[in-house]
């Protein structure tokens, strides 16, 4: 097959949903398919926001993937678009909002529509609803009738998951790919299209060498007790509820260490004022790793005894596959694509993510059951190795993709078929 991926972001850019195209992109890649991803010249979501190009290659190919890019201004249109006084407003008349902020935001992809209205490959999916490029897709795709897959990734508890356009955007695909059964349901009062659940996943061979005792000597954890959050630091991750919940478990342990694993650069201030305004006592029991290089990833994580995201901003959490696979046990919020995830009391538990007495409750029972932790733990990671693979996951997707291209041709009309004109 001749597949298009588009998304907002690609490597070296890092975060979930770029890992995630990354991923399906390379697996398709590796089983024969031509793929080429279709994103912004940018390396960071900061550039896309101010429209900075990423002086990265316009065209290169990546591990067997081909890589397309175009500048996140919108380019020559972009920047004469920009510079007319009051232009967005003019057009918000015309489109409304929401058409607006998706045809005129950043990263401002108007070379997408074009490229795509001349392709001819046989599946376009876009990845990343929050963004521009998956409305600019759309567009395209009425000027031409390519096999368009949506890959929303919809964070249902976000408001931008509920804007009204994506009706339209849904029904327009011909099958959208989920990460839960929660995000399926989702998309399915929405829109009569058909959706397929495929996950995420993790590749387990990277998660094989690791060193826990190693990160414990390094960040000075001995064998205290260990609490670790890997994730953006963020409010939207339940970080700040997470530090309340904590001053109840040093009341009921001062031994406990908390670990912060995440990029300082997307920190909220929230987050910053909430750890400046720690009292010594309890700063000094809190160790920020911050940013950290891919392949100390398993060693941190093996270096917990519990893993705790209780966030209330994923359409899956692909955290709670990684902690898994080293064994460990998770604990997440009692949201819906969370429930998807973690089956409570087999392989982790489930909190109010609002509520730092919940958040405590659930921390204190695991660290008190060392034969619970264990138990979670093997759970976890034999439910991860069984479902969440990356190879798994593209199964289903490449699964799905072969079903569309086999009905497009059996639906289209072979030569034999057409009408000839009467002499």
């Amino acid at each position: 097959m001749n597949i298009v991926l588009v998304g907002p972001l690609y490597l070296p850019a890092i975060g979930g949903a770029e890992w995630h195209l990354k991923e399906i992109a390379e697996g398709l890649a590796r089983r024969g398919h031509e793929v080429t991803v279709v994103t912004a010249n940018a390396r960071s979501a900061r550039d896309v926001a101010e429209g900075i190009d990423g002086g990265l290659a316009e065209f290169e190919v990546i591990n067997g993937v081909k890589v397309l890019r175009f500048r996140p201004d919108g380019g020559r249109w972009g920047s004469l678009w920009w510079r007319i006084p009051g232009a967005t407003r003019c057009l918000s008349l015309v489109l409304g909002k929401e058409r607006t902020q998706l045809l005129a935001g950043r990263p401002l992809l108007v070379e997408l529509i074009p490229y795509l209205a001349r392709t001819r490959a046989d599946i376009v999916a876009s990845m990343s609803w929050y963004w521009p490029p998956a409305y600019h897709t759309h567009l395209a795709r009425k000027l031409h009738r390519f096999t368009l897959v949506g890959i929303p990734i919809f964070h249902t508890a976000e408001t931008w998951s509920y804007r009204g356009i994506y009706k339209t955007m849904l029904a327009s695909c011909d099958a959208v790919i989920t990460n839960t059964t929660y995000e399926a349901n989702f998309v399915r009062e929405r829109a009569a299209t058909r959706v397929e659940v495929a996950g995420v996943g993790i590749d387990p061979r990277s998660f094989d060498c690791r060193n826990g005792s190693e990160i414990r000597t390094r960040y000075g954890l001995g064998t205290f007790p260990v609490v670790g959050f890997v994730g953006r630091q963020h409010t939207s991750k339940g970080l700040i509820t997470l530090l309340q919940a904590m001053k109840t478990v040093w009341k009921w342990n001062s031994d406990v260490r908390l670990v912060l694993a995440g990029p300082l650069s997307n920190r909220a201030k929230e987050v910053a004022t909430a750890i400046e305004g720690l009292p010594n006592f309890e700063k000094e029991r809190l160790v920020d790793i911050g940013t950290f290089s891919e392949r100390d990833k398993a060693s941190i994580y093996d270096s917990f005894d519990v893993f705790v995201l209780p966030s209330m901003a994923e359409s899956f959490g692909i955290a709670y596959l990684e902690a898994w696979a080293c064994g460990k046990p998770v604990i997440g919020a009692r949201i819906g694509p969370t429930q998807c995830v973690i089956d409570e009391g087999i392989d982790g538990l489930l909190v109010d993510s609002n509520d730092p007495q919940d958040i405590a409750r659930a921390i204190i029972a695991l660290l008190s059951d060392r034969e619970m932790r264990e138990r979670m733990g093997r759970s976890g990671h034999a439910k991860t190795i069984a479902q969440y693979t990356w190879d798994k996951v593209t199964d289903k997707v490449e699964k799905l993709y072969l079903e569309l291209v086999a009905a497009k041709r059996i639906s289209a009309p072979s030569f034999s078929q057409v009408e000839r004109p009467s002499r």
